[in-house]
């Protein structure tokens, strides 16, 4: 899980970084730019939002564990759905 942390704050980071530029951007009448940044700056946050899911889902297994239930993730390929 420590992997997940990590990634998760390297994306907050990244997102920090996106909101910063686009307001220069936007101040020095870049809108363009500002716009793909804004772009890039939604792809960050689903990103942050699957990191926080998937973080959820190893809780969820380390708390059935320690209640003796035996539980692990197991990756689901999308050609299998």
């Amino acid at each position: 899980m420590i992997e997940i942390d990590e990634q998760i704050e390297r994306e907050q980071a990244c997102i920090e970084d996106l909101m910063t530029e686009i307001k220069i951007h936007v101040q020095n009448g870049q809108i363009n730019i500002a716009m793909q940044r804004d772009r890039d700056l939604h792809n960050s946050l689903k990103q942050l939002e699957k990191l926080h899911e998937r973080k959820r889902l190893w809780i969820t297994v380390e708390v059935l564990n320690k209640r003796g239930v035996l539980a692990k993730v197991v990756k689901k390929y999308a050609h299998q759905t």
